[in-house]
């Protein structure tokens, strides 16, 4: 973690002292910070390029890494501690704490010379060993690196040949996938050389499902020759290509009058003589286990294309490697098996079906645990099996063999964490504090790692879009799963196996990282002993029980903690006021994440934010009955505040007058459930995006030309005729998402809005909720009865950046005022919940030219007259509670981009013309539709 540990110290130190107007000036001693800032820098990037393994000093560096975090972090943690007392005392005291700071900024600027003289040595050292001839590769080949062969160049011995695998691999579930694989092997339109991909994490069955592609009977008579490769993180090419060429020899003789030869060949004659063994004859190629593009263009040249449909089959965990070699094949993504799957693995592996009712529920426990990951299935079966039918020695060796197959996991997964770049280990070990089987909102998740400051700040670079990046980076790599999308394949909510997390706690407590208490199902006081929980500190800490009474035993040790994560169930009966007592004894927090309840009969005050003077990230959402007493969030002005998030029916929030002033420079993220006291501020804030739910009244021209960068904002109003915020609106230019919930908006005006220019240019989304008594005459909320057409430029430049547009229970809109709604320009989501009335909608010709996703739910709608002219790219169509329509139009059938036809609570026959539009489809164009359909009615 040196490398968290040195972003994190530059961070402090370019908020703190390095600003262009800094907060605390250090007038003549400021040359010090620059230096210390400039040396971070330099092993910062140092840090970046260096490699996992450092060849032969791989133990030296692991060690200097180590020194290196626990030095950074104490210095940070000391500087922020004087920080602390500069912001918390009189003014008086100051200039003592300034005093202290410099000899802190001193005494690391000596640490770091001399732990950037020891990386210099370490890499001295490396360069000498390979000037002395102690190349990569002889450095593998004396260690025996390689690849499928595993033993080191002896061809003769490891007896290499066409048969790779002693016996078939029990392969579960997959059917899809297989199916999916073997078309694209065999496909006789495709006479080209192609690369078909598998990708997932390690252990979900990626070289099982290969194998049994493999050795499938089709397979085997359709290719002339076949062989396989193992790579492998650390790859010898050599050995590589020797093991291909074994595979594809003649005969076994051959290859032993060949092996002497073999030996002695170098890269270039090895290459040729593979290629010669598969010229002009159609092969197949398993490349499994490959981690670097590198690999893969050291041994693509050997594979000769003579047209005649060869094909190269190749497994990875990561999708960057399977999309750089596949030639244009979408790749195949490995999924967890389901709950049956698993359990037929589980028998799969016994060998038979039928187990004595009290063993069977022991098996089902133990796969349930697994949560659909074969190589964890397999271990525990293959383990239990061979114990003796025994109910007592059953439930003991089932506990003992969950810990040694996880044991056994985490060492293929290791191979994941250790392949990782410096700047991505933080963001993974992260997933450890945020609990177990917890799906995580990708927008709170990029937001936490914002805040937390183990992020590399680059300019021009939003901290939040790095993060996504970051993100999107470890769901290539197959370590995080992606449990939710939008229509466009957008992350919305990200997890990771229950495996991958217990690797995120075990190496987070190994680097001093986080810690969480009460985790899992043991009582507190044993979890404590076996945990060592207060024998020293941790940067982040999560916690699922009360931790108040328990933490006066060690709370010296929570002074250091950044981060607290909470998870109380309200039902235990914990109580707010006993925070107080929590969080004096973590004093530099960077982010509460709080979800919990009070059953508190009285009203509550949440008092303890004004110490926190390091805060960036708050979040509390309450969960409580709702006949309790409202809690109150006392909240203070924090100048590094970036994301406030309040949400809870009895929750509101107070400050003191300084609140007003907006002196929160940094806050990017301001949400409440309704936002009703709001002083406009003095200055211009550049860096707040998103603020919900503002009251109407708040919504002025002088608050919203002091917030120029907001994209997304949310309206929520109560019965009034004041429509003001409707015009003042026109100063959002930068507004991307707009919500508006308003019980008595009676009118949308129309006059000194400038619809055809300057208004909302770049809205991507609006959303109009419930609203009670709006009689609409133009586009309206609730009982919307027409929407305008005169004087608005639809089809030009009324709202040209529109991507998204929902009416949710307008209802009385009719369907033919569509026709407008499909002259927006960039529209790509429609949702119609509750909005338009009668029962048919004949869509215009040419409308809709850019409609990707249509949503209709709760709707009269019984005849629809539609296709390709009105909706000529749509591709995913979902009708819900459409309990009259009979049938989807017959000219989607020429929809050739439709992909999905999702179907809830309808008629059975509009499923079977759902079915029957996909048959067409098929025939027609060659086009694979997805029907998903549930809650189906038989009876029409």
């Amino acid at each position: 973690m040196a490398y968290a540990a040195v972003t994190s110290l530059m961070g402090t130190l370019h908020l703190q002292f390095l600003q262009s107007q800094p907060r605390f000036p250090l007038q003549h001693k400021q040359e010090i910070v620059n230096s210390l800032h400039e040396n971070l820098g330099f092993l910062q990037e140092n840090l970046e390029k260096s490699e996992i393994a450092a060849y032969g000093n791989a133990g030296a560096m692991k060690d200097l890494e180590a020194e290196m975090r626990d030095v950074w972090f104490k210095a940070e943690e000391r500087i922020e501690m004087e920080l602390t007392t500069i912001y918390l005392q009189s003014s008086s005291k100051e200039a003592c704490s300034l005093l202290k700071l410099h000899g802190i900024f001193k005494e690391a600027v000596k640490q770091t010379d001399y732990l950037k003289k020891k990386l210099i040595k370490i890499k001295s050292k490396q360069q000498q060993q390979l000037a002395k001839g102690s190349s990569l590769t002889g450095w593998m080949r004396r260690r025996g690196i390689g690849s499928k062969s595993s033993q080191p160049a002896d061809l003769e011995r490891d007896n290499i040949s066409v048969s790779k695998f002693s016996k078939t691999a029990s392969m579960v579930g997959c059917n899809e996938e297989f199916k999916t694989i073997m078309d694209q092997l065999t496909r006789q339109s495709a006479k080209q050389l192609q690369v078909v991909s598998i990708v997932g994490m390690g252990g979900i069955g990626k070289t099982t499902l290969a194998q049994k592609v493999y050795e499938h009977p089709s397979i085997v008579s359709y290719f002339d020759k076949q062989a396989w490769a193992t790579i492998s993180q650390v790859y010898n090419l050599d050995q590589m290509l020797q093991c291909l060429i074994g595979c594809v020899s003649a005969s076994s003789d051959e290859l032993s009058k060949q092996s002497n030869v073999l030996h002695e060949q170098r890269n270039d004659n090895l290459a040729e003589s593979l290629r010669k063994h598969l010229k002009d004859h159609r092969y197949l190629i398993v490349i499994d286990d490959i981690w670097t593009s590198n690999a893969w263009d050291s041994v693509q040249r050997c594979f000769p294309d003579d047209n005649n449909g060869s094909r190269i089959l190749l497994t990875s965990r990561l999708k960057e490697v399977a999309e750089y070699a596949s030639s244009g094949n979408s790749i195949i993504n490995m999924p967890f098996l389901d709950a049956n799957e698993s359990w037929n693995l589980y028998c799969n592996v016994f060998g038979k079906t039928e187990f004595l009712l009290v063993f069977e529920q022991i098996g089902r426990d133990i796969v349930r645990k697994c949560k659909g990951l074969p190589l964890a299935i397999t271990l525990v079966a293959s383990l239990l099996s061979k114990t003796e039918e025994n109910v007592e020695k059953w439930k003991n060796v089932a506990e003992s063999v969950i810990g040694d197959s996880n044991e056994a996991c985490s060492r293929v997964l290791y191979l994941s964490y250790n392949q990782l770049p410096h700047h991505l280990k933080a963001c993974f070990l992260y997933f450890g504090v945020l609990g177990e089987d917890y799906e995580i909102p990708v927008k709170k998740l990029v937001r936490l790692w914002a805040a937390e400051g183990f992020l590399r700040v680059v300019k021009h670079v939003n901290l939040e879009e790095a993060a996504m990046e970051c993100l999107q980076d470890l769901v290539d790599r197959s370590l995080v799963i992606v449990s939710k999308q939008s229509y466009n394949g957008k992350m919305k909510r990200i997890r990771i196996h229950d495996l991958l997390r217990d690797l995120c706690l075990k190496e987070g407590g190994r680097e001093n990282l986080l810690n969480v208490i009460r985790d899992e199902k043991l009582p507190f006081d044993e979890w404590m002993k076996s945990q060592h929980l207060f024998s020293k500190p941790y940067r982040w800490i999560g916690h699922t029980e009360r931790i108040d009474n328990q933490i006066r035993s060690g709370d010296m040790l929570f002074h250091n903690s950044h981060s607290l994560h909470s998870r109380v169930d309200y039902s235990t009966g914990y109580y707010f006021h006993s925070y107080e007592h929590l969080y004096s004894h973590f004093k530099l927090l960077r982010v509460v994440d709080i979800e919990c309840g009070s059953f508190s009969d009285r009203y509550e005050i949440l008092n303890v934010f004004a110490i926190l003077v390091h805060l960036r990230y708050f979040a509390l959402t309450e969960k409580s009955r709702y006949d309790h007493a409202p809690l109150c969030v006392k909240i203070f002005e924090h100048r590094n505040i970036q994301s406030f998030i309040v949400r809870g029916k009895s929750v509101t929030w107070d400050s003191p007058g300084a609140f007003r002033n907006w002196t929160m420079p940094l806050l990017r993220n301001f949400c409440a459930e309704q936002i009703y006291s709001l002083q406009t501020p003095s200055i211009v804030h550049r860096n707040l995006e998103n603020i919900s739910w503002l009251s109407y009244e708040l919504c002025t021209k002088d608050l919203f030309t002091r917030i120029p960068n907001l994209k997304k904002l949310g309206i929520k109003g109560g019965y009034t005729d004041n429509q003001d915020c409707f015009y003042n609106l026109v100063h959002l230019g930068q507004l991307e998402t707009l919500s508006i919930s308003w019980d008595g908006l009676r009118r949308i005006p129309c006059n000194d809005i400038p619809w055809a220019t300057s208004f909302l240019p770049n809205l991507k989304k609006l959303k109009l909720f419930w609203t009670h008594y709006l009689p609409w005459s133009d586009m309206r909320w609730r009982y919307l009865k027409h929407i305008p057409c005169s004087g608005i430029p639809w089809t030009t430049s009324f709202l040209p950046n529109l991507k998204k547009l929902k009416f949710f229970r307008t209802r009385l809109l009719p369907w033919s005022d569509m026709r407008l709604i499909g002259m927006l320009p960039n529209l790509e989501v429609l949702k119609l919940i509750n909005a338009c009335q009668g029962p048919t909608w004949v869509p215009y010709n040419g409308g809709f030219c850019r409609l990707k996703r249509l949503v209709i739910e709760d709707t009269l709608l019984k005849y629809w007259n539609a296709g390709s002219d009105h909706f000529s790219v749509l591709e995913c169509l979902e009708l819900c509670k459409c309990k009259y329509l009979q049938e989807i139009p017959s000219g989607f059938v020429d929809i050739t981009t439709l992909a999905l036809i999702q179907l809830n609570y309808c008629l059975g026959s509009l499923l079977t013309s759902a079915k029957w539009i996909q048959d067409e489809q098929l025939n027609s164009y060659g086009n694979s539709i997805l029907v998903r359909s549930e809650h189906i009615s038989l009876n029409e």
